[in-house]
């Protein structure tokens, strides 16, 4: 049995980890302030208070805790990527491994995605479900845009993954299994 290699996935870039911390931070201190200022009128209990802020809390963990939830490995037979909250598994076997290659989606645009139909998209993210500009259905994993590798799948989807060296990825997937 094949042990499973973690893939090198690019970083995430500044502009996500800036907008985690803006959300994680600054979202949930003007809600604090908003509500204190609601219970010293009167117009809301410290109970209440406390129950929004946890909510408060609860949520903005939900939204910013999964941005650091990336990962893609092999196990010899199959690719599985986590996303995000979400996750996709297939036989390398499923691939036309023939077509895939190594893109920068600045140079080819036709394969960018533009229409978030499952994910989270922000500046320096996609990740999961998206329409190319192509048309073509996606599964993203893509922080640095320079470097994705572009895997078309049987079910008509295209797999994009941002790797740190996507070539090097895509010679260990051509390999016949041992």
């Amino acid at each position: 049995m094949n042990s499973e290699r973690r893939l090198a996935l690019s970083p995430l870039g500044k502009a996500p980890v800036v907008l985690a911390v803006l959300f994680a931070a600054v979202l949930p201190i003007i809600i604090a302030v908003v509500a204190v200022l609601q219970v010293d009128r009167g117009a809301l209990s410290p109970v209440v208070m406390l129950a929004v802020q946890g909510l408060v809390a609860l949520l903005t963990l939900g939204l910013v805790l999964p941005l650091w939830r990336r990962q893609a490995t092999f196990d010899g037979r199959h690719l599985r990527v986590k996303a995000t909250y979400y996750t996709r598994s297939a036989p390398v076997s499923d691939f036309a491994l023939d077509q895939a290659r190594v893109v920068d989606l600045r140079e080819h645009t036709e394969l960018k995605p533009l229409l978030k139909t499952n994910g989270v998209g922000m500046p320096g993210l996609m990740a999961g479900h998206f329409r190319l500009r192509d048309r073509r259905k996606a599964f993203c994993l893509v922080t640095d845009p320079a470097k994705v590798l572009a895997l078309p799948h049987a079910d008509g989807r295209i797999w994009l993954l941002g790797l740190e060296h996507p070539q090097a990825v895509l010679d260990i997937l051509r390999r016949p299994p041992a």
